[in-house]
């Protein structure tokens, strides 16, 4: 018999007998369980508690279903400045252009030959005749985002001479627009996402080798990083050590809080393996990329590869270098205690263990190491917390509101790209705090009980696009935007409109003479008696005289010839909406509008009598990039004839060159500007006003009390003008309003206004329209230049409109 048929006879007997009574244990214990479950209730409380825990399980996967394989959930709105255009004959050299460029955090190419990378750019050409190639990123556009592509500028001695997109020449080009401010829900979370196919694989590289290097082979959980982190934690006593995977970590930012109970560990798990069986691994990873925490800029947390690549480097995620995707993945553990900005020598330490790491994993060769482990850590970019345009942002959420039905931006995801352009915001901005600080340190010095506040906004009179936006001095201590919300008395700002009026009835021309002498007229049932700001009267002056010196009472008594409604009709005509009386006192701006109103006014004039509207929104993008059609802008509108918004500008470069403006000449504007200033009563608001065919500001003064201050128009707002118009003088100097051809001009002998003959001692050219020429000469001069005692009290000849 074989020996192994005699061993089994042998041992088989002893191992059942030994077996036996363990069986019969079990069926012992069994029993109850058994009995149990044959009752139906007890059956089904099993089968509802299992569905229970599997619900509990699935629950937070079902809540946000999708959510992987789509955008972040949560991702501000932003709001960016117009892109830069670049034409081919501009007066751009190339330092200026690389100036542009690095702005926008563009790098110098690495080598002088071979394809550029994205963001980057190289000189060409010699130093006379120079040129750089650029290879453009993507940015939004009103008409959606732009595909990148390869620039070729071509310059001799300082001008622009050709132009190349991806070797096509054309006329002009678009550069970055920069980002001014972004819209932030209540848990102010910074996302720029970024797409796992256009990362740069050194980018995800570095992470995995600082989180996860076994990512692509693992199912979701790392067992031995479970083991690892579990005995860690039982030596501890306690539950601190997770040994997470990437996916676990997304799951546990996206679908889990951070409460660290075995509960939420044992959900993390299941979750785990169930998002790894439902995803690829590509999308796992693209979300964990853009959903991880990576530290802090001021209060606005830092979400993400994309925006910590902006924040700590300047630059997109698809441009990071390795030594810079090697300090953002190690700063993953630690934010706070790795940051590149608050701790460099803490961060490079750990970059440098991330690319040796990688060095290990063989996913770059030692040449590669060496020069990432030899290179600077260079933070760029601008803190998140440094946002401007602020008052701006509200204003153009307003106007997307009304314009495109969106009823709130936090969070949203839209991309809106507005008309204002970044230098001009810059320089709006610093034009105001410096003017109201040298206020509050000079004239209005010892006023403690408030803060002096003030407003700027300049816009393009040829379409209405708003170029900056400056609401107050402080968007952090008041979010009250003083241009659209403020309705204050414009004082003499509004006597242009009265000239309009005037010039459009043929009430007057700018030659004519008015009588400022003392007047009493009824306004409201009661006598009112306006004088002038110094309390003095000058007799006989023309109408220009009285705009440039600004005197009430010629104003007055022009108004009443030309008639109250008919210059209430010419300022709605203008774009005045705010209620208005027809009351004398009304052509001294006794009444109340909004500054975004009177520059509406005044733009009218710089267009040749054209009224824009008045736009901050250029377009709107969905988090897809895709364009949202809004309502129409209101069409532009011809409402006075050109050659009278030519005369009223003519007047009001008078008041520049030797009126209320001419402080201007003294600080250095040498271009031809019109303009005028404004003062109510008491000093309580200050303005000024100014343009050229090309740009309209506005700026204004004054306490948001209402209280009396020591400041007229030319003392308060019309430096702060003057420091932002000239900061933003083009290279050539401001264009020239040029006369229509309805307008001619004629020389006249000022003290008359009639035409001049080679008896009188003084004579200027005046501007008329061609119907309204003075067809008389000079009365006033005998042959020896004396004048006659018959023309004094000679009231003006021109027929008035009256009431």
């Amino acid at each position: 018999m074989p020996r192994a048929e005699r061993r089994a006879r042998k041992t088989g007997p002893r191992k059942a007998s030994r077996s036996r009574p363990r069986r019969r244990r079990l069926r012992r214990l069994a029993a109850p369980i058994a009995r149990a479950w044959r009752v139906r209730p007890v059956r089904y409380v099993a089968l509802l508690g299992a569905a229970g825990l599997l619900v509990w399980l699935l629950l937070p996967l079902w809540s946000v279903t999708g959510q992987l394989s789509a955008a972040p959930r949560q991702q501000p709105s932003r709001l960016f400045a117009a892109p830069v255009r670049i034409d081919a004959d501009d007066p751009l050299r190339g330092r200026d252009l690389v100036a542009l460029l690095e702005e926008r955090g563009y790098r110098p190419a690495a080598g002088a030959e071979g394809p550029l990378a994205r963001g980057t750019y190289r000189s060409t050409g010699s130093r006379e005749a120079g040129g750089l190639e650029v290879m453009l990123r993507s940015f939004p556009t009103a008409a959606g985002w732009t595909v990148p592509s390869r620039l070729e500028v071509a310059s001799r001695r300082g001008v622009v001479e050709r132009l190349a997109l991806d070797s096509e020449e054309v006329p002009s080009v678009l550069l970055d627009p920069l980002l001014l401010t972004s819209y932030y829900g209540s848990r102010l979370l910074d996302r720029w996402p970024e797409r796992f196919e256009e990362l740069p694989e050194h980018v995800w590289r570095a992470v995995l080798a600082a989180e996860d290097a076994t990512f692509f082979r693992h199912p979701g959980l790392s067992l031995t990083g479970i083991l690892r982190a579990l005995l860690i934690d039982l030596e501890g006593r306690e539950l601190s050590h997770g040994g997470s995977t990437i996916t676990q970590q997304l799951v546990k930012n996206i679908y889990l809080t951070h409460e660290r109970t075995v509960a939420r560990k044992v959900r993390e798990a299941f979750l785990s393996v169930v998002v790894e069986l439902r995803y690829s691994k590509q999308t796992l990873l693209q979300a964990y990329l853009n959903e991880i925490f990576l530290g802090r800029s001021g209060s606005v947390n830092v979400m993400g590869i994309g925006s910590a690549a902006r924040v700590y480097f300047g630059v997109p995620a698809t441009e990071l270098s390795l030594s810079e995707a090697a300090t953002l993945a190690g700063i993953i553990r630690s934010p706070a205690n790795l940051s590149p900005r608050l701790h460099p020598e803490r961060a490079i330490e750990r970059r440098d263990t991330v690319l040796r790491r990688m060095r290990e994993l063989e996913w770059i060769d030692q040449a590669q190491l060496e020069s990432a482990l030899a290179e600077a850590l260079v933070t760029g970019g601008r803190p998140i917390s440094r946002q401007v345009a602020r008052f701006a942002a509200d204003a153009a959420a307003a106007e997307v509101r009304e314009r495109f039905g969106i009823r709130g931006l936090e969070d949203a995801g839209y991309t809106i790209v507005s008309t204002l352009e970044r230098p001009d915001q810059d320089a709006a901005e610093d034009a105001v705090a410096w003017g109201l600080g040298a206020l509050e340190a000079g004239w209005q010095k010892g006023v403690e009980e408030a803060r002096l506040e003030g407003a700027l906004v300049s816009i393009d009179p040829r379409d209405g696009r708003v170029l900056a936006w400056v609401g107050g001095r402080d968007y952090g201590e008041s979010q009250f935007d003083r241009v659209r919300m403020a309705r204050r008395q414009v004082g003499s700002a509004f006597k242009p409109v009265v000239l309009a009026a005037a010039f459009s009835t043929r009430a007057a021309t700018p030659a004519d003479v008015l009588v400022d002498e003392p007047i009493t007229v009824v306004q409201a049932g009661r006598e009112w008696s306006p004088n002038n700001d110094d309390r003095r009267f000058r007799g006989r002056v023309s109408v220009r005289e009285s705009i440039e010196q600004s005197l009430n009472v010629p104003t007055v008594r022009l108004a009443i010839d030309v008639g109250l409604p008919r210059i209430v009709e010419t300022a709605r005509a203008l774009g005045v909406s705010s209620p208005l009386e027809s009351v004398p006192s009304m052509a001294l701006g006794s009444f109340e509008m909004t500054p975004e109103e009177l520059l509406r006014a005044y733009a009218t004039f710089a267009s040749g009598g054209v009224r824009p509207a008045i736009y901050m929104v250029d377009g709107v993008l969905d988090r897809r990039g895709e364009s949202l059609e809004g309502r129409p802008l209101p069409p532009a509108e011809q409402v006075i004839e050109p050659g009278v918004a030519y005369l009223v500008t003519s007047v009001l470069e008078g008041v520049v060159d030797h009126g209320t403006g001419r402080r201007l000449r003294q600080d250095g504007l040498r271009d031809v500007l019109a303009g005028k200033s404004g003062t109510t009563n008491g000093g309580r608001d200050s303005w000024f006003i100014g343009y050229s065919p090309e740009r309209a500001t506005l700026a204004w003064v004054g306490y948001d009390s209402n209280r009396a201050t020591r400041l007229s128009g030319s003392r308060a707002a019309l430096p702060i003008w003057g420091r932002f118009v000239l900061s933003r003088r083009p290279r050539g100097g401001y264009r020239v309003a040029l006369p229509p051809p309805e307008v001619t001009t004629r020389s006249i002998d000022p003290a008359t206004g009639q035409l001049a003959t080679g008896r009188c001692p003084e004579v200027v050219t005046e501007v008329f329209l061609r119907d309204d020429v003075p067809s008389e000469e000079c009365e006033m001069h005998d042959r020896s230049g004396r004048r006659w005692w018959r023309f004094w009290g000679r009231e003006r000849r021109r027929s008035s409109g009256g009431e």
